[in-house]
């Protein structure tokens, strides 16, 4: 999706209301609509932090990799041959967005829970674990815990 800023489908809207997270730290969450629908449906109070965004795409948000390929067969080449390099005209760098992140991380009272987005959630691993970003995985609704 990137920065397209869509809400919750019901099916994930119901996923969130499944969540039960028992914790006395606290929550931010991304400014966008999926995270704060996320967090409001888990009941929790929260501050949405605004770098905490995911990652704009430009003319590739909201499209499949699939039309990616199809639409922008050279620049799909191209990131996949350098996926934290390069960025098609109109997006977001990923050192841009990598210190977006950082800087709205550095926002929060540790220990704390983040409602976030894959891309988001890659670079905020790497910030406290050291981990590389291409190798985090998150499915929708995953809670992801960072022991650092």
């Amino acid at each position: 999706m990137g920065s397209t800023d869509v809400g919750l489908s019901e099916v994930g809207l119901s996923h969130a209301r499944a969540l039960r997270l028992d914790c006395e730290w606290p929550v931010y969450a991304s400014s966008m609509r999926r995270a704060t629908e996320t967090v409001e449906a888990m009941g929790l109070e929260y501050a949405a932090i605004d770098g905490f965004r995911e990652i704009d795409y430009g003319p590739w948000d909201g499209l499949s990799w699939a039309e990616i390929e199809e639409n922008f067969p050279a620049e799909a080449n191209a990131k996949l041959d350098d996926w934290l390099g390069y960025s098609i005209e109109g997006a977001e760098s990923w050192s841009m967005f990598r210190s977006r992140v950082a800087t709205a991380l550095g926002q929060c009272e540790l220990p704390c829970v983040i409602v976030a987005h894959q891309a988001v959630n890659s670079v905020i691993r790497q910030l406290l674990t050291g981990e590389p970003e291409l190798g985090f995985r998150q499915d929708y609704c995953e809670i992801v815990k960072l022991n650092s």
